[in-house]
């Protein structure tokens, strides 16, 4: 029998979150009494996550594979406004890693626009998926030992890949002797606070999926980064999806797969820019993201 532990605090009580996941009967997701951090249960091998991402079961475990027209329609909004955050903290041709570089395309458009970039996958379909897109490189290495990439980095980024790491104070710490004096991390997660969870209980039941191994709030999150002995943390809110999906699911009791990111038309600005403001003040939006240097 597995034993219930918790990643970050070790405490073996728990309270029970969900029997089962999305797309695994196999997984349950658990709190942790002690810290309150919410987990998926049992922890995958490093085996079994090798086989899930070089198979890409993720995506389609929920029909979501398509062409790159179609990803590059849908990833795009959330590339393009990484990389207008990021070049505000960082100047052009920094050196930048990319952890979970996924499909390639904040890979290909920060290299576009003069950032020196480098890419990390586990994933063999995405890797190749990768050099369909750019041709930066990116290496599939052991993250939860040793990392050595040459030259030392400036910032490394993690854009929703934390949650999927079993270790994640392990691979910060990894990560921390990569980066040059005063380098910086930034990571992106899904934020376990999101509102929308307490209103809809069929998109809490699609909320809970067997690749996220954590679910973070802003102080788990900021709990993991200190724990990791970086500084000058900053937690910022980010709310990817619009009203228009808020209500999809309202009515429809299920997710919009081909716009995740819909907005409404450019006359109804205004409802769509206080309904995101009221959402990031409070920071009970769908996504999180941290900033902080070593």
């Amino acid at each position: 029998m597995i034993k219930k532990k918790c990643i970050l605090c070790k405490n073996e009580k728990f309270r029970l979150i969900s029997k089962k996941t999305r797309d695994s009967k196999k997984h349950k997701i658990i709190r942790c009494l002690k810290c309150d951090h919410i987990q998926l249960f049992p922890v995958p091998t490093l085996n079994d996550e090798k086989k899930f991402y070089d198979e890409n079961l993720q995506d389609k475990n929920i029909n979501d594979v398509g062409s790159i027209k179609r990803a590059r329609r849908k990833m795009m909004p959330d590339n393009t406004r990484r990389y207008q955050f990021i070049k505000k903290i960082i100047p052009k041709k920094s050196r930048v890693l990319e952890i979970g570089s996924g499909h390639g395309f904040f890979l290909e458009i920060m290299k576009t626009n003069g950032f020196d970039i480098i890419g990390y996958d586990i994933s063999k379909e995405k890797r190749k998926y990768s050099k369909k897109i750019t041709n930066v490189p990116v290496y599939d290495i052991n993250i939860n030992s040793e990392i050595s990439l040459g030259n030392k980095f400036d910032i490394v980024v993690l854009f929703h890949t934390l949650e999927h790491i079993a270790d994640p104070i392990t691979l910060l710490k990894n990560i921390k002797k990569l980066l040059k004096p005063k380098g910086k991390i930034l990571i992106e997660v899904p934020n376990s606070d999101d509102f929308h969870l307490k209103l809809n209980k069929f998109y809490k039941e699609f909320y809970w999926e067997r690749a996220h191994i954590h679910y973070f709030n802003p102080k788990i999150l900021k709990n993991v980064i200190q724990k990791s002995s970086f500084k000058n943390i900053r937690i910022v809110g980010v709310q990817r999806y619009g009203i228009e999906n808020f209500f999809h699911w309202k009515l429809k009791n299920k997710p919009q797969m081909e716009n995740p990111s819909y907005s409404l038309p450019i006359e109804l600005n205004w409802v769509e820019k206080n309904y995101k403001n009221f959402l990031v003040d409070k920071l009970i939006c769908d996504t999180i993201m941290v900033v902080a240097n070593i």
